[in-house]
């Protein structure tokens, strides 16, 4: 077996959204089998705040061992491995994940693999038209310069309300922010789940401060609001929508 989608995703170094289960790939297999001894072992090593494999956490004295995720067999089979890699190429793990994970984790990875110039444009090109129409016409409008899946999911929410976006803007010499909404809205994304760092922490609120002064109104989503609570930040979002704060004009 090999690991594919996600976990395959993680090792080409990519922005990894959440997601369950141990993703692999395995010639001649046409339903998953029962799990051999050695795969009983096998817990779930992608840590969602960096995408990258980590050693799974050690249950403390008396504390139960955490439930094994399930195995996610990837098709189409395979009479023999294309190569001796045991990570599938960036292709192959693009299109197992379009046709395994919701458009938007799909977006995420392609958009990230983009950016880190893992895949190219005309690899992109030859995954679309592999994929059934609805699918290729939505991630069709994929881009290169997301720097974290949270700014690829907040941007796609604003586009499917078609609401005016521009990603990575240059608002002052030194300062790109992440999204422009409409004319003066500033939102920023952080990309990490845990914020340890004091320093970047002093830095961020000295630019709010200095946007907010120029008129814009500046925000921040969470790695934690954007894919643990989603289910409440939309109504936020709208709500600052509905005011037409983003149509305000800037001083002169």
């Amino acid at each position: 077996m090999r690991p594919t989608c996600l976990d395959a995703a993680a090792l080409h170094g990519l922005w990894v959204p959440v997601g369950h289960g141990v993703h692999a790939f395995c010639p001649r297999v046409t339903s998953a089998p029962a799990p051999p001894p050695m795969l009983t072992q096998i817990r779930r090593r992608i840590d969602p705040r960096t995408g990258r494999l980590a050693p799974p956490p050690q249950p403390g004295p008396g504390e139960p061992r955490r439930p094994l995720e399930p195995l996610i067999l990837h098709r189409p089979s395979l009479r023999t491995w294309p190569d001796d890699d045991p990570v599938p190429d960036i292709t192959l793990t693009l299109e197992h994940a379009a046709r395994c994970l919701t458009t938007l984790d799909v977006a995420i990875l392609i958009e990230s693999a983009l950016n880190k110039d893992v895949l190219s444009r005309r690899q992109l090109d030859d995954l679309l038209a592999g994929l059934p129409r609805k699918k290729s016409a939505s991630l069709g409008r994929v881009r290169s310069d997301a720097q974290s899946g949270t700014e690829t999911a907040v941007r796609w929410w604003l586009e499917q309300r078609r609401v005016p976006v521009r990603t990575q803007v240059r608002v002052l010499p030194g300062i790109r922010v992440d999204i422009l909404i409409g004319t003066n809205w500033l939102n920023e994304c952080d990309s990490k789940r845990l914020h340890d760092d004091p320093e970047q922490y002093h830095e961020d609120r000295r630019r709010d401060l200095t946007l907010a002064a120029l008129g814009y109104k500046v925000t921040r989503l969470t790695w934690e609001q954007v894919f643990l609570t989603w289910d409440r930040t939309p109504a936020v979002l709208m709500t600052l929508l509905q005011r037409r704060l983003h149509r305000r004009a800037l001083p002169v």
